[in-house]
């Protein structure tokens, strides 16, 4: 599952993460399966009593009802024990028939989360037995619809599903844990023009009565999770790799975005099948673009789904690129699938392995300076957190605890440094010999390890304990020092992270290069880095022109060294990593020397990851000559990831100059995501004539994912101006299909926290309405929302609705509207200060409590006698 994570959290809104073009790697986890129960105590992997052959799925979906209608079908044997029951994971299904095939059923015996069938007597090992149960259900997760009806585009219908980690229990009955593989089966009935994509080869489609019928087969075994299944209305486009079919499915409404997100995906292929050494291993790669998927995407056997949140038109010219998910999610198909993690606490085997590879891709298509600032990125995320838990960690809660930094980035800079010590060749050998041994298989993290250690002759054991069986990474504070007298230059390294039980003093091969004036090539030394504190001395011909610690970005450690003197200026002509390291260094001054070499950077360095950073650094040295100097550089921006830092660096500068160059550039900026970052800025300027009129306009405006009117809304929230709530309501109810689901919710929010004040009245009363009329909204988020924003609205009234709703669960999973709607009423009892306010709030709620059934009744009548849905 895709990364989602790590710079959006940089910034907290919608509009940041429309932003980031590495959304989907980690940064996607906003978008992930949130923990649906939390159970304390270590974790360990489940006993595994059968082995499971065969699981066959035949289902009919009611696209109006929303529910399902299915028949599963498992074939499996004991594997060394007599077996009395079976126990299966279930969850909310209404159970028709049971017929076991080999064995006698005695008695079924069903509870919360479990369906376990009791035989008159044990099943002999090796003996082989079906079991057929015909069910249905109306489920809350695992399978999820998308139709008019719940406020998708007419002609967007569609079905999909997401297991990952657990999720499929909710629709089907199932061995839910990663630890077992099996072929499998799908048959889909739906109407005939929809399309069906499941894991494997399809067999055929052919009529069954009035719908059409779907029969795909994955004939090499896979786990639970990755079982998959869409369903709907797609624009789809084709393309091979050799004889491997490959294809892209995408929402109608999106057709013109499907060439952008297809564009890498046959090359992504063909490079990894050179790089692993293994060849594709499934029937197919079909990329389906799912409406408000879970994740970024879902790495399913031969077909990945993914949020159609993540697909973009040529608009937002080079902000947003899908090669990153495309590669994440493909390099999945080899390590995830092909093998897959024994249980939730190896899960960097899946997702450290496909960041990596992705890490990989980016040399093979742009060579090795974006390869240096993908690695970059992840160890910012890492550091960023500073997670001290170890990556192979048992005392997760919920599976998805796991899908964090600790696998994402820093397993990818894991295999990193592996590959740096190994060198490429050896490391090639060692991931082709995992694959090939493990292949349809299940893996901890000791077989990666026992491979390593074979292949190479090498111990391993200390940088596996120290990477991944304990947290933390190191911090190094490094200072140079050189003796003209001796001429050797001396290093001290002193490791200054924080010591417990789980983080410990690392041993790290720390390399350092010199760079001596007349010498073609650095000087290059390895520090056996272990202590607390060491000194390391080199004997050198003259004195270095430049210092270089880790030069080749080999060791994932946070390093603080300031280079002496003229270095810095060398080091602004060195690699991309070295230039980044010296534009901070920069950033940090504030002299009229360094503001033209940060400006100069800006306009013409050969990497745009160093134009942006320097772009940043000038908005932190924020003085007249660096705001001059940004506001120059606004105009000549080609390169609109520069042009976009440009903004960002005026925006966070409170100043009149860069207000003025901000708002005269918004007047002939064309991205809309460059627009709506400077529609955001106006955030700070409540009480200006001139901005007010801007937002207005901004509100009503349409865009790529209405990202400026969603803009205006967070920057009118931002102005606390009250004045503005009819039309923000208006433009709310008034075009609905205009808004992702996540922005459309955060506007609910903002339109809430601004009618909560006086001077919002009578609006204010139109705004509680509306929120009412959204906590039966059939989709969750938009639910949460309105049970949020009826709290931040302030009005006790709103207690009627919210009380009911609020009201203590015996389900044990995790309900975000039950959450968020007892939440709102604390806050709102807690408002309440007098027995007079309190019996005119009884009068109150009494009517709109009457109101509020009669609302229900209505909206449960129209749903009944909803029309079947049509293309």
């Amino acid at each position: 599952m895709k990364r989602l994570l790590f710079l959006c959290l940089l910034a907290s809104t919608a509009l940041a993460d429309s932003l980031d073009s590495h959304v989907c790697e980690h940064c996607a986890k906003h978008l992930l399966p949130q923990p649906l129960k939390l159970v304390a105590g270590r974790k360990y992997a489940r006993d595994r009593r059968v082995d499971i052959e065969h699981v066959k799925l035949d289902v009919t979906p009611d696209f109006t009802k929303r529910t399902i209608a299915g028949t599963m079908t498992m074939t499996f044997r004991p594997i060394a024990l007599p077996l009395e029951k079976l126990e299966l994971d279930a969850v909310g299904l209404t159970l028709a028939k049971i017929d076991v095939t080999g064995a006698q059923l005695a008695d079924q015996i069903v509870s919360e989360e479990k369906l376990t069938l009791v035989f008159t007597k044990p099943i002999a090992p090796d003996a082989e037995v079906s079991v057929s149960i015909r069910y249905s259900v109306e489920p809350r997760h695992g399978l999820y619809f998308r139709t008019p009806e719940m406020g998708y585009k007419p002609g967007d219908t569609q079905l999909w599903t997401q297991g990952e980690a657990d999720l499929h229990r909710f629709w089907f009955p199932c061995y839910d844990y990663p630890n077992e593989r099996f072929t499998s089966e799908i048959i889909c009935h739906v109407p005939a023009d929809m399309e069906v994509v499941s894991n494997g080869a399809l067999l055929s489609k052919q009529p069954a009565g009035a719908l059409t019928a779907w029969h795909w087969k994955q004939d090499k075994p896979h786990v639970n999770y990755l079982i998959a299944l869409a369903a709907g209305y797609f624009h789809k486009l084709e393309d091979k790799v050799g004889e491997l079919p490959l294809a892209m499915l995408v929402p109608p409404s999106q057709m013109h975005t499907a060439e952008l997100a297809f564009q890498d995906t046959r090359k992504i292929i063909e490079f990894y099948n050179r790089e692993t050494g293994v060849p594709f291993a499934w029937d197919k790669y079909f990329q389906v673009y799912c409406h408000d998927f879970l994740a970024g995407g879902m790495e399913n056997t031969s077909c990945t789904f993914e949020a159609s949140d993540m697909l973009f038109d040529s608009s937002v010219e080079n902000l947003r690129s899908l090669r990153w998910l495309d590669a994440h999610e493909t390099a999945h198909q080899w390590f995830g699938d092909l093998v897959t993690c024994r249980d939730w606490s190896h899960l960097w085997l899946n997702e450290g392995f496909a960041s990596y590879y992705t890490v990989l891709y980016e040399q093979e298509k742009l060579g090795l300076d974006a390869m240096k600032f993908s690695l970059w990125e992840e160890a910012e995320s890492v550091f960023g957190a500073n997670d001290t838990r170890p990556t192979v960690w048992r005392d997760y809660q919920d599976p998805m605890q796991q899908f964090d930094t600790r696998v994402y980035p820093k397993g990818a800079w894991i295999l990193h440094m592996l590959r740096s010590q190994l060198g490429a060749d050896l490391y090639r050998k060692a991931i082709r010999t995992y694959l090939e041994r493990h292949r349809n298989g299940i893996v901890g993290t000791d077989d990666l390890h026992d491979v390593i250690e074979e292949v190479s002759g090498l111990s391993f054991d200390q940088f596996f304990d120290q990477w991944l069986y304990h947290g933390g990474f190191p911090e190094l504070k490094i200072d140079y020092a050189w003796d003209a007298a001796t001429k050797q230059v001396k290093i001290s390294v002193r490791q200054t992270q924080k010591l417990t039980e789980q983080v410990r003093l690392f041993r790290v091969p720390l390399p350092v290069a010199f760079t001596i004036k007349g010498q073609k090539e650095p000087l290059r030394f390895t520090m056996d880095v272990h202590e607390a504190a060491g000194d390391f001395y080199f004997a050198l011909p003259a004195q270095p022109t430049l210092a270089r610690i880790d030069p080749d970005y080999t060791v994932l450690a946070k390093i603080d060294f300031t280079p002496p003197g003229p270095m810095l200026d060398e080091q602004l002509t060195s690699d991309v990593i070295g230039r980044l390291l010296a534009v901070r260094q920069l950033g940090k001054r504030d002299d009229q020397a360094s503001i033209d070499k940060l400006t100069k950077l800006v306009r013409g360095d050969a990497f745009h990851a160093v134009q942006e950073e320097a772009a940043m650094a000038l908005s932190k040295v924020a003085g007249p000559a660096a705001r001059a100097a940004l506001t120059g550089l606004l105009a000549d921006q080609k390169d609109a990831r520069v042009r976009l830092a440009v903004v960002q660096g005026l925006a966070s500068i409170p100043h009149p100059d860069c207000q003025k160059a901000l708002q005269a550039h918004a007047g002939q900026e064309k991205n809309p995501l460059i627009l709506a970052a400077i529609v955001k800025s106006w955030g700070t300027r409540p009480g200006d004539a001139a901005i007010s009129a801007e937002l207005v306009k901004a509100l009503t405006s349409t865009s790529f994912n209405n990202a400026v009117a969603t803009a205006a809304i967070q920057a009118l929230r931002a102005q606390d101006d009250a004045s503005t709530v009819p039309a923000i309501l208006k433009r709310l109810r008034e075009t609905p299909l205009d808004f992702r689901t996540r922005d459309y919710a955060a506007a609910l929010e903002s339109l809430a926290f601004l009618a909560r004040q006086r001077e919002a009245q009578p609006a204010s009363d139109d705004v509680r309405t509306f929120l009412v009329q959204q906590l039966t909204n059939p989709r969750e988020g938009l639910r949460t929302a309105a049970a949020k924003s009826l709290g931040a609205l302030r009005d006790p009234r709103a207690l009627a609705v919210l009380e009911p709703l609020a009201a203590p669960s015996v389900s044990p999973f995790h309900d975000p509207v039950r959450e968020a709607a007892a939440k709102s009423v604390q806050t709102l009892q807690a408002s309440l200060t007098s027995p007079a306010e309190l019996k005119n709030l009884w009068d109150q709620i009494q009517q709109l409590q009457k109101k509020t059934e009669t609302l229900e009744k209505q909206m449960d009548d129209a749903k009944k006698n909803a029309a079947p849905q049509k293309k």
